[in-house]
Parts: C-alpha cells; sequence; structure tokens
C-alpha cells in the first residue's frame, strides 16, 4: 500500500504534468487578432527606434528588419491577389487553358513579390518620419473573436488633435493564425485603392498585366502620408 507520502507526491506530480499540459497548449494556441497587431506594432516601434542609429548608411538594414515583422502577419500572396482584381481571381482562372493557368500562376507570384517589396518599402520610409508618437491598439468586442475576419482598431497621435485611425483586417487560415489582409488609414481602404490603380494600368497597357506588373509602384494614401508630415 501507498504511504500518504506517496499519495500525496503522485498528487503533485499529477498537478505538475497537467499545468505543464495546460501551458503547452497555450503555448502553441496561435495569438489572437488583437494581440497580433498590439504585437507588431510594439516590434516595428522599437525597430524604427534602433533605426534611426544606421538607416542613413545602411537602408536596406531597415527594410530587411520591417519585412522580417511582416512577412509574419501579413497574408501578401491574398492581398495582392485582392489587388489584382478580376486578373487574380479565382473565378478568371477557371476560365482558362492549361497553359493560360501556368502563366496566370505566374504573374501572380511576380505581382506578390513585386506588391511586397514595394509596400514594404514605401511605407517603411514613412515610418521613419514617426517621431515619438503615441500608438495605441483598442481591444476588440468579445463577440468578434469568434468570427473568422476581425477589424482591429488602432490610434496614432500627432500633432493634430484627433488621433489618426487605422483599421486593420485581420482573417484566420486553416491552421488558426491570425494575418493581416487588408489595411484602412483615416478612411482610406488601402485594399481597394491599389485595386483601382491596377485596373486603370491594365487599361493604360491594353489588358498587359506583365507591363502593369514591372511598372508597378506604391505610394503612400491618404491618412499615412499626413501623419508623417505632421509628427
Amino acid at each position: 500500500m501507498k504511504t500518504m507520502v506517496q499519495r500525496m507526491m503522485s498528487v503533485a506530480f499529477a498537478a505538475v504534468m497537467s499545468l505543464v499540459v495546460a501551458s503547452a497548449a497555450w503555448a502553441a494556441s496561435p495569438p489572437g487578432p488583437y494581440e497580433v497587431v498590439s504585437d507588431t506594432t510594439k516590434r516595428v516601434t522599437k525597430v524604427i527606434e534602433e533605426a534611426r542609429s544606421y538607416v542613413d548608411e545602411d537602408p536596406e538594414r531597415f527594410y530587411g528588419e520591417v519585412e522580417k515583422i511582416l512577412a509574419d502577419v501579413v497574408d501578401f500572396p491574398s492581398f495582392a491577389r485582392g489587388v489584382m482584381g478580376k486578373y487574380g481571381s479565382k473565378r478568371y482562372y477557371d476560365t482558362l487553358s492549361p497553359e493560360e493557368k501556368a502563366k496566370f500562376r505566374g504573374r501572380v507570384e511576380r505581382f506578390t513579390k513585386t506588391f511586397q517589396d514595394r509596400l514594404i518599402r514605401t511605407y517603411a520610409k514613412g515610418l521613419l518620419a514617426f517621431d515619438g508618437n503615441r500608438i495605441e491598439v483598442l481591444p476588440i468586442a468579445k463577440d468578434a473573436a469568434d468570427e473568422r475576419s476581425v477589424n482591429v482598431e488602432q490610434h496614432i497621435f500627432g500633432n493634430a488633435p484627433q488621433p489618426y485611425v487605422v483599421y486593420y483586417k485581420l482573417t484566420q487560415n486553416r491552421e488558426g493564425e491570425w494575418k493581416l489582409r487588408n489595411v484602412s488609414i483615416e478612411g482610406v481602404n488601402l485594399g481597394r485603392t491599389y485595386q483601382s490603380q491596377f485596373a486603370s494600368s491594365a487599361r493604360r497597357f491594353n489588358g498587359d498585366i506583365d507591363k502593369v506588373i514591372e511598372n508597378w509602384e506604391v505610394t503612400p494614401e491618404g491618412g499615412l502620408a499626413e501623419v508623417a508630415e505632421e509628427s
């Protein structure tokens, strides 16, 4: 028969093991949408502060640091395909021949890379203009946590009386990870703005999507440019 001490040791061991299992399960679960935006904001802010000492001599290092962070949280393939509009849609893909589908996939891949690179570089430069701005991420509504798509609100305080309002749209993928799919700055929906830009370029180049990709540029839109100027 087990002694009292042995029984107590068994219970204690079982309790410790249950805590270990629970902690492992918690650690393995992906962070929620609020945590993703909040953590990313802190990481980017830290990179900006550190970059001021070296960015003039080594801007590529700064772009690389920003890309490391954003590549983890932004669903660039989905974001880019949304910007491409019908030229990146599944409905359009299904109408193509096998040869055309291969070209379609190649264009989507090239545009995703181009879009990611230009977007990161443009907004990394804009972020450097933020000089000690207070940034707050607002908690999401409790019932929103059960949705597959959530908007997280962020306030950026500059010299203006009211903060600039940014909304990050995040969606949950099959692995349960929350990824950023779109951004709205002071009412300017970047996804729609760039989609219009892509469609306009497609008309200008008579439907030659390769030329659209080759000539793609990203410029700061709406509130972000204003925040940078007034910081």
